[in-house]
């Protein structure tokens, strides 16, 4: 996953900013090298979950995060 998109809130911290639908951010837990190696649909599904409704704070995806189902 390319890292320009996120903002890096600590080591172990990224956030994906609301933005067009999103009621919330999208929180992912991993260090760079894991973000680095996610698919760029994780992008995508964490930006997703974010703008079902009634999601409060924040949506989260944890170091092991891969696109698909379940």
């Amino acid at each position: 996953m390319d890292t320009a998109r996120l903002i890096r809130r600590d080591e172990f911290t990224w956030e994906i900013s609301p933005r067009g639908k999103m009621r919330v951010p999208a929180i992912l837990y991993a260090d760079e090298a894991l973000i680095r190696a996610m698919d760029e649909k994780v992008y995508e599904q964490a930006a997703n979950v974010a703008t079902l409704p009634g999601i409060v704070r924040a949506a989260y995806a944890m170091p092991d995060a891969h696109w698909g189902y379940g």
